[in-house]
């Protein structure tokens, strides 16, 4: 876990790379930030560690697929036929892979939940379930996607059904669009409902 000097020095460093991210994006982050420290306290989850993954969960979202795929090659990270196929699914671990060898973060629950903040996976922790779903939460989110209303309100009472409605939308979709499954997804979402 990262120890209080660390975690505002990482903190303070991520504040600064976050406010340089293209302006869409950069709010993206910030409101993901606000709802993690609105729902931390009532999870009972350390809201410094939550602010932290919050912050860092999105640093390579803005890197064009192709470029995300250079990264994962060169962190050797071997990505799978899903993540090949949507290079924007590696930005989650991108980041957390940034957020320890650039700004300092050794809190591995903290790296997870950054990791993981797109798919999902199963054995998440509370930290990891959190960013999951405040990532999809966001008020600017809610504003293009009215669907996530519905989780947006289950957040306030359970975030396994948030996570359950936000995995069972994007199975939806996923089934809809013609989109392959990330295996994580499919963990995450059968892990809740034998849960």
């Amino acid at each position: 876990m990262l120890g209080a000097m660390t975690t505002i020095g990482a903190r303070a460093a991520l504040e600064e790379a976050v406010a340089k991210l293209p302006s869409g994006l950069r709010d993206h982050v910030l409101r993901v930030v606000e709802e993690a420290r609105r729902l931390a306290p009532r999870y009972g989850i350390d809201e410094e560690r939550a602010v932290v993954a919050a912050l860092g969960h999105d640093l390579e979202r803005a890197e064009r697929p192709s470029e995300l795929l250079r990264q994962a090659e060169a962190a050797g990270l071997e990505p799978s036929e899903v993540e090949r196929s949507a290079p924007i699914l590696l930005h989650g671990a991108l980041s957390a892979r940034l957020m320890a060898e650039r700004f300092g973060v050794a809190d591995e629950e903290v790296l997870a939940a950054a990791r993981y903040h797109t798919t999902g996976r199963a054995g998440m922790s509370a930290l990891e379930r959190l960013i999951f779903v405040v990532d999809k939460i966001e008020p600017g989110k809610l504003r293009g996607e009215p669907a996530l209303a519905e989780a947006r309100r289950l957040a306030d009472e359970s975030l396994e059904a948030a996570m359950r409605c936000l995995l069972d939308l994007h199975v939806s979709r996923a089934l809809a669009q013609g989109w392959p499954l990330h295996p994580n997804v499919v963990a995450a979402r059968n892990e809740l409902l034998v849960g």
